[in-house]
């Protein structure tokens, strides 16, 4: 009994203490924690911005034609016009920036499934302010279409010479930026080089060789007007298991130089140019791109790597490619009305024309050249919401020699495109 009672006081002597010290917590030093949280939390929540975009969509299109969203024609739809319903683009994006640094994650979200759009780290130097460096998934640094923003597109899509080229945009790499402060009269100019993977968003790295991109450009404003001028050039090389194909005298052949296991080149330049003025009439934007190199493709295709198109060739086709764009934007006035005309087309194989494709051997559809006209309306109801219909008119290169290429085709699309931005 005698233990239990020195037991039971010594607990009741802890709880005296414990809420006596409880009682005298400095109000003052509460206060300030409390503030400390609040700021901590302020801080954070400036450099944390979460925003994005979802793009609803109705496509429809030819017979012939291919859409962006929804499946292909099926078996009732065979020789028919079709359309289909779908999300083109639905992207969250988070990013945090914190005395230079800056860290960027994108996801891409649409009824077919969830992609890795943007993820990288960015880091500007601390002591000048003019270099940056970037590692991880993000716009390769060529032209300018490639990085510009599919929110603000005022055409459907971006250029079919994009598109083959350069699909979905992304690619695995670090990059260095040169550019001056923007109190320096140097910063105008602005250089991006980069080494990347090659194989495109969606796939691993699977070759030690780098592919080298950059682009140098130039921007500035004059009063109402604004100028930019670029170039850029791109430097690869695909791995194939199998045989190089070269094209001799208007048909594919071995090129018996070129053993199996072995790379091939893949490199580009283009040219870019941008030019807006503001007047009565409301905003005019003229753009143009040009784009000239050499392809290593497949047989079927020539379109560069990328998720859907393996990373290694079993056999390697190279082709001379050239396209280009031409783009005119006009805001009516001071409305919330928009509209465009764009011609673009791409050549994915130059030293080919017309009827001589489908007669050399291995010749066909991948050395087709398009044209496209496109016009486009756009409403911008408010910051966050606006309206696009865009219909594509779809020219190509026919050849009596190529069964299903002998006239053009019925592969017209038009776009109707409803999109919210936060």
């Amino acid at each position: 009994m005698k233990f239990k009672s020195i037991a039971l006081c010594s607990l009741l002597f802890s709880s005296l203490v414990a809420f006596a010290q409880e009682e005298n917590v400095d109000p003052v030093e509460s206060l300030k924690q409390r503030v400390t949280l609040l700021e901590d939390a302020n801080s954070v929540s400036k450099n944390l911005k979460i925003g994005g975009y979802i793009q609803a969509d109705f496509n429809s299109t030819g017979p012939e034609g291919s859409l962006k969203v929804g499946s292909a024609a099926n078996a009732a739809e065979a020789g028919k016009d079709y359309g289909r319903l779908g999300i083109r683009r639905g992207r969250l994006k988070a990013s945090y920036d914190n005395n230079g640094c800056q860290a960027v994650f994108e996801l891409d979200a649409t009824e077919k499934g969830v992609a890795i759009k943007d993820m990288y780290v960015s880091v500007l130097d601390p002591w000048t302010g003019y270099f940056s460096v970037r590692g991880g998934s993000f716009d390769r640094p060529f032209g300018y279409e490639v990085s510009y923003s599919s929110s603000r597109l005022e055409s459907a899509e971006r250029s079919r010479v994009i598109g083959q080229l350069f699909p979905n945009e992304k690619d695995l790499g670090g990059m260095l930026t040169i550019q001056a402060p923007k109190t320096s009269p140097l910063n105008v100019l602005k250089l991006d080089a980069g080494l990347f993977s090659g194989g495109g968003i969606g796939t691993t790295d699977t070759k030690s060789k780098k592919d080298f991109i950059g682009h140098f450009g130039y921007t500035n404003a004059f009063g109402k007007m604004k100028v930019g001028l670029g170039v850029s050039g791109y430097y690869g090389y695909i791995l194939h298991t199998g045989s190089e194909y070269t094209l001799q005298n208007g048909a594919f052949a071995a090129n018996t130089n070129a053993a199996a296991n072995t790379f091939s080149q893949r490199k580009y330049l283009g040219f870019d140019g941008q030019f807006s003025l503001s007047s009565g009439a409301g905003l005019t934007t003229l753009r143009a791109e040009w784009i000239s190199g050499v392809q290593p493709g497949t047989a079927a295709s020539g379109q560069s790597p990328d998720k859907a198109v393996t990373t290694t060739y079993t056999d390697t086709y190279i082709r001379n490619v050239q396209g280009g764009y031409v783009h005119l934007i006009q805001d009516i006035a001071d409305t919330k009305h928009t509209l465009a005309v764009k011609y673009d087309w791409y050549d994915p194989n130059t030293k080919l024309s017309g009827d001589q494709i489908g007669v050399g051997a291995k010749t066909g559809s991948a050395d087709i050249a398009y044209r496209t006209l496109g016009f486009s309306y756009l409403y911008r109801m408010n910051s966050s919401v606006r309206l696009l219909a865009d219909y594509d008119y779809v020219i190509n290169e026919e050849s009596k020699n190529l069964n299903g290429y002998n006239r053009n085709r019925r592969d017209n699309v038009f776009t109707l495109r409803l999109q919210y931005k936060f």
